[in-house]
C-alpha cells in the first residue's frame, strides 16, 4: 500500500493498476447497453458515448466497494451498478444541454445542436429507462430504490436551479440545495452502492454517503470556477455558460458579497447582458477573481472533510485513491 499520489499522471497510473480491469468491464456493459438494432438510435448512442470522460462516478463506486472489502461477486454487481450510474449521468448531460442551449460537450456537438431538442429529450429518457432496467437485473431492490431516489433528487436539483434563477436568489443556501441535488446525489449514491455490494455496515455506508456528497459538492464548485476561468478549448464545453444562462454560482455569489456597491451593480448588469464582451470583462474583473478564490477555498475545505470520512475504513490502496481523486477534483482544467 502506498500514500495518496502527488501528481495527476501518477494518479492515472495508479487508477489503471487498481481499477483498470473493473472499468473495462463497465465499458463493455455500456457498449452492450448502447447497442440497438435501430440505426438512428444506434447512431445517437454512439454519439453520446463520446460524452463519457473521466467516468468518475463508476470509478468511485468501484473503489468504495474495494475499500469496504467486496468479494468477486460483489464487484461483479458493482460493475453493473457502475454502468447504471454512468448512464444516468449521461442522460442528465443530454437534458442539461437542452436546458442550457449548449453547443459543445466533450469537444463534440451536443445532441440537440446536431439533431434537435425533441431528439435530445427522448434520448435522455431512453437512457434513463435503460439504466433502470439494467439496475433491475441485479435483483437488488434496495439498490434500485437508492438509485431511483438519487435520480429524483437530481431532477429536483435542476428544478430548484430554475426556481433560483427566476427568483434571482442570492442565497448560498439555495445554491447548495441546487448542487447537492444536481451533482451531489449521484456522487453520494455511487459511493453508497459501492459499500452496499461490499456488505458494509450502516455506519460505513453513512460515511461513504457523506464522502460522496462532499466530493460532489466540491466537484460542482470546481466546475463553476472553470466556467469563469477557462475556455471551451480547455473544458470541451461552452465557456461562460453560467453567465449566458444568468446563473448565480458560488464564485459569483461570493463576488457579490465581497464587492462594493459599484462592483455589485456591474456584476448584476453583466449577468443580465447577452453581450459576450460584457461577460469577458466580468470574468477578468478583480472582484470576480476574489470570488473565484473564495469559492476554491470552500471546495478545498469540502474535500478535507470528505477525506476525513474515509478514515472510518482501514488504510488501503483504494482509500488512498479515493482521497487522491478528491484532492485532484478541485485542481483541474476540465
Amino acid at each position: 500500500m502506498s500514500a495518496p499520489v502527488s501528481t495527476r499522471e501518477n494518479l492515472k497510473q495508479r487508477l489503471q493498476q487498481v481499477t483498470g480491469d473493473d472499468l473495462l468491464r463497465v465499458h463493455r456493459v455500456l457498449e452492450q447497453q448502447f447497442r440497438n438494432p435501430n440505426a438512428f438510435v444506434q447512431e445517437l448512442c454512439e454519439h453520446v458515448a463520446r460524452y463519457q470522460g473521466k467516468r468518475i462516478r463508476p470509478m468511485i463506486l468501484l473503489l468504495s466497494a474495494r475499500m469496504a472489502g467486496a468479494d468477486a461477486a460483489g464487484m461483479s454487481v458493482g460493475v453493473k451498478l457502475g454502468a447504471v450510474v454512468e448512464m444516468i449521468h449521461t442522460a442528465t448531460l443530454v437534458h442539461d444541454d437542452v436546458i442550457d442551449d449548449a453547443d459543445l460537450r466533450r469537444h463534440v456537438s451536443t445532441v440537440h445542436r446536431r439533431w434537435n431538442t425533441e431528439t435530445s429529450v427522448l434520448l435522455g429518457d431512453y437512457l434513463f429507462s435503460r439504466a433502470f432496467h439494467l439496475a433491475a437485473t441485479t435483483g437488488d431492490a434496495e439498490a434500485c430504490r437508492l438509485i431511483g431516489r438519487a435520480t429524483d433528487r437530481t431532477c429536483e436539483g435542476e428544478l430548484n436551479q430554475i426556481a433560483a434563477r427566476i427568483e434571482q436568489s442570492t442565497s448560498e443556501r439555495d445554491y447548495f440545495r441546487v448542487i447537492s441535488g444536481k451533482t451531489g446525489q449521484l456522487f453520494s449514491v455511487s459511493c453508497r452502492l459501492g459499500g452496499r455490494v461490499a456488505g458494509a455496515s450502516e455506519k460505513g455506508m453513512s460515511h461513504l454517503r457523506q464522502f460522496g456528497m462532499r466530493l460532489g459538492l466540491a466537484f460542482q464548485i470546481a466546475d463553476d470556477v472553470l466556467d469563469l476561468t477557462e475556455n471551451s478549448q480547455t473544458t470541451g464545453k461552452d465557456a461562460a455558460n453560467d453567465l449566458n444562462n444568468h446563473r448565480l454560482t458560488l464564485p459569483l455569489l461570493r463576488s457579490l458579497a465581497l464587492g462594493d456597491d459599484f462592483e455589485r451593480r456591474k456584476i448584476r448588469e453583466s449577468l443580465l447582458s447577452s453581450d459576450p464582451a460584457d461577460h469577458q470583462r466580468l470574468r477578468t474583473s478583480s472582484v470576480v477573481q476574489r470570488g473565484v478564490e473564495s469559492a476554491r477555498q470552500t471546495a478545498e475545505e469540502l474535500v478535507r472533510r470528505a477525506c476525513r470520512n474515509l478514515h472510518f475504513f482501514p488504510p488501503s490502496d483504494s482509500r488512498d485513491l479515493l482521497e487522491s481523486i478528491a484532492m485532484f477534483s478541485v485542481v483541474r482544467s476540465h
